[in-house]
């Protein structure tokens, strides 16, 4: 049974939140609060009702609704700098005016004279769609039975978005609950319910564009993910790596491995630091005149993951394009690396031909490198540069013995099988993608293994074997240092992750020696 408050909320959002003005008799900078709570209520206790709201996407574009319809928006906030807009909390006869309906009152029903106490401030900034976020996630989140149209109008603001001419949506969002909306941040992912409208993107400028605005009824922060109980999905793990080195890494069941402890990296502590590391796969052939441009692993990572953004490495690239974040004229311009936390991004460096890098190639190359060794960007503004947490899986492909910009935590040069050397570079028609059950199990693996890496801890024997393994290599190779103990550690540490395990076990840590040795025994 449909609830009458989701009835009336979805069709006429502006009556509900004036009936709840009406209904108000606390203070009224409290108001704000009582909306968002009101619509919380009826829409984010579960999926279900949450999809009765339609979503503003690419596919039901802005200008797709009517004035003022109640729309649900799933974005990356990617600023937060523009200054809060002013409002008249209250018109005449007790009329709410927040949430756009002052703009839309005729004149006569304001008042001819205001109380300055009856001015609030609301939050504004701009949110754009997910960069990165993968075709099979955009379809968890929207119901199939809204269809709408894909074709829709140039997105306003364009610079905002990271990956240049990608189709998107911007939108200037407008929160009336400062409280809430103080604990958002850049590269946060929100999903936010609200009223939308098309406005001017500065009220106090002479000339100023239209651009789509939404008035937030309430919103949430994106979840960590599914709960899947490990021990049904620890079966998955060896089909997982069979399936990627076959289909996209020429049947390097070695390499599939690295790239699946890769795969399960992700911040767990700034301050010891436990960080992902990155990854190279290098002696990666570069595709031949006849073959697709992007590798076969872009299509396998996009079925795979949630979040994941192929960049194609050339230097006109590198020399031209924006990696990081920088303010112009009091406006954010977005960069490739302003991604969601929990993003995977894969480098190709096949397209870099030679040629001389510029000062833009040289920073972009900094910041790339920045993120990989201490998961931090920095934004650029005219008299400062604030430096950001990220969260990002870094992988990149090479046809060398080693990255020719980068220096990664590991370095797997790839041993290819003759008879699957060509699926590095196939359609993505030609993929043998499993079932949707077996898909679904691979991602949710994924998923666990992230949450496992966070939680990974070393057995007090285990720890003991370490201390004296380590001593008795060092008597044996006196080159060894305690940087190797480190790196051990962590792929210890990645492979327990990937196994599900919460505890580096000997075997695990014995699996690891091993693993490394026969890394590095592979020719350069």
């Amino acid at each position: 049974m449909v609830s009458a408050f989701l009835i009336d909320a979805i069709n006429n959002p502006t009556k509900v939140v004036q009936e709840l003005f009406e209904e108000h008799t606390g203070d009224i900078n409290q108001f704000p609060a009582v909306v968002a709570r009101h619509f919380s209520d009826v829409f984010l206790n579960s999926d279900d009702t949450l999809r009765e709201v339609l979503p503003l996407d690419v596919n039901h574009p802005p200008e797709s609704f009517t004035h003022r319809s109640l729309v649900r928006f799933h974005g990356m906030v990617q600023d937060t700098s523009p200054s809060p807009e002013m409002y008249l909390a209250s018109l005449n006869e007790n009329k709410c005016g927040g949430w756009g309906i002052s703009q839309n009152t005729p004149a006569s029903e304001w008042p001819s004279s205001f109380d300055y106490c009856d001015l609030r401030e609301a939050t504004t900034l701009w949110a754009v769609t997910v960069p990165g976020q993968t075709d099979w996630r955009t379809e968890e989140l929207t119901d199939r039975s809204h269809c709408g149209s894909s074709s829709h109008q140039s997105p306003p603001q364009p610079h905002k978005f990271p990956v240049p001419n990608a189709p998107h949506i911007g939108v200037q969002v407008k929160i009336y609950d400062n409280d809430a909306a103080q604990l958002l941040k850049a590269t946060d992912v929100v999903t936010f319910i609200g009223i939308l409208t098309s406005e001017s993107l500065d009220s106090e400028a002479d000339s100023s564009p239209m651009v789509p605005s939404l008035h937030v009824l309430c919103h949430k922060l994106q979840s960590t993910g599914d709960a899947s109980h490990t021990e049904e999905l620890a079966t998955v793990r060896e089909d997982l790596i069979k399936w990627i080195a076959d289909e996209a890494l020429g049947g390097d069941e070695d390499a599939a491995q690295w790239l699946l402890l890769e795969l399960s990296a992700k911040v767990y502590n700034r301050t010891t630091p436990l960080l992902p590391p990155s990854l190279t796969l290098s002696r990666f052939p570069s595709p031949t005149p006849s073959s697709p441009a992007l590798p076969t692993l872009h299509h396998v990572l996009s079925d795979l993951l949630p979040q994941y953004l192929t960049v194609p490495l050339s230097l006109d690239l590198l020399n031209k394009a924006n990696f990081s974040p920088e303010s112009k004229d009091e406006d954010l311009h977005s960069g490739y690396l302003q991604v969601p936390q929990g993003t995977a991004l894969l480098l190709t460096e096949n397209g870099v031909r030679e040629g001389k890098l510029v000062e833009k190639g040289i920073m972009n190359i900094r910041a790339v490198q920045e993120v990989m060794d201490a998961q931090t960007l920095e934004y650029s503004f005219p008299f400062s540069k604030f430096s950001f947490s990220t969260d990002i899986v870094t992988i990149v492909l090479c046809d060398g013995r080693k990255s020719a910009f980068f220096q990664t935590g590991f370095t797997v040069p790839l041993e290819t099988k003759p008879l699957l050397k060509d699926n590095l570079y196939k359609p993505r028609d030609q993929i043998k993608i499993p079932d949707a059950v077996k898909l679904a199990a691979y991602r949710s693996f994924l998923a666990a293994a992230k949450r496992c890496f966070g939680t990974v801890q070393v057995a007090e024997e285990t720890s003991r074997h370490i201390q004296e393994d380590f001593v008795r290599q060092r008597q044996e190779d006196p080159s060894i240092t305690a940087d190797n103990l480190i790196h051990l550690m962590k792929v210890a540490r990645l492979l327990a992750a990937s196994m599900l395990e919460r505890e580096v076990t000997v075997d695990i840590w014995e699996r690891s020696k091993r693993l490394d040795a026969s890394r590095k025994k592979r020719s350069p």
